[in-house]
């Protein structure tokens, strides 16, 4: 995510969070990771027509921190859709050492559907923001989660080194209910669609040791929502009913907001270390 991407971001999620429309559904607290989930069938570009290039700009540079995140907080509630609507999940890039899994929760009234999107969310070779940690997807590799109806609420989670770990942390969007109580999700609406960013490490930036509030240790965070980032097509009708007006252009945003990223001190994802990415 470069500074483009941090002041669209800005833009776009304080709409979200100031949608006055919301469904009563189930809270990400009934959600549950299912490690017997499988991968469903994953569609390359070739097949869905998707072009990955235009979001490409908006992958944050690695170990570089978006500043205050909290004000960019998205309230999963706000992602219902008012009409129904065929649904794709798009991987966009991720710069992870670990080897994150991708999962969504999708609420209708009382009734509640999760599954996995991605077993294993990482890339490797041109382009990738970090490269050699795998090699499972390729830009703009798809999930289609099929038509889902008016009313439904969408959620998404991610399992911090799935892959590896059964047991590691799971990120959602509702800060309250992450491991760590903070900030893990990062949102905009761009060009009819709705681009999320997600941080996989546990603790504030640079936070290291234990955490005395929950026994858990800190990972170093870099807190450059990078680690996952995809792109959500639920139709065009939907992301302007959630955005209220038509989405923001990246320039029409660069004129609204200044706002700089803050540089790391040399900080980078390190591979060679197993706790941290």
């Amino acid at each position: 995510m470069k500074a483009t991407f941090l002041t669209a971001l800005i833009a776009a999620t304080a709409t979200l969070t100031g949608l006055v429309s919301k469904v009563e559904t189930a809270s990400a607290a009934d959600f549950t990771w299912n490690n017997a989930w499988t991968q469903p069938t994953i569609y390359s570009e070739s097949q869905t027509g998707f072009n990955d290039t235009p979001f490409q700009q908006f992958v944050q540079a690695e170990g570089v921190a978006l500043p205050n995140s909290g004000q960019f907080k998205l309230d999963p509630s706000k992602l219902a859709l008012k009409y129904n609507n065929d649904v794709s999940v798009y991987f966009i890039n991720e710069g992870a050492g670990y080897r994150n899994q991708l999962a969504f929760n999708a609420t209708t009234g009382t009734t509640n559907k999760s599954g996995l999107l991605f077993k294993d969310a990482s890339c490797d070779g041109v382009g990738c923001v970090l490269g050699g940690g795998g090699s499972a997807l390729k830009f703009g590799d798809g999930v289609k989660l099929g038509n889902i109806s008016a009313g439904t609420q969408l959620d998404f989670f991610l399992k911090a080194d799935g892959l590896n770990n059964p047991n590691g942390n799971v990120f959602g969007t509702q800060t309250a209910s992450n491991p760590d109580a903070l900030q893990h999700v990062v949102a905009y609406a761009y060009n009819n669609y709705i681009i999320l960013g997600f941080e996989d490490l546990y603790g504030g930036l640079q936070a290291s040791g234990i955490d005395s509030a929950t026994g858990k240790a800190n990972e170093n965070s870099d807190r450059d929502f990078n680690d996952v980032v995809i792109v959500l097509d639920i139709g065009e009708a939907n992301v302007k009913q959630l955005i209220g007006a038509t989405i923001p252009e990246p320039s029409v945003t660069l004129s609204m907001f200044a706002v700089g990223a803050v540089s790391m001190f040399g900080l980078r994802r390190r591979r060679q270390t197993p706790t941290s990415n």
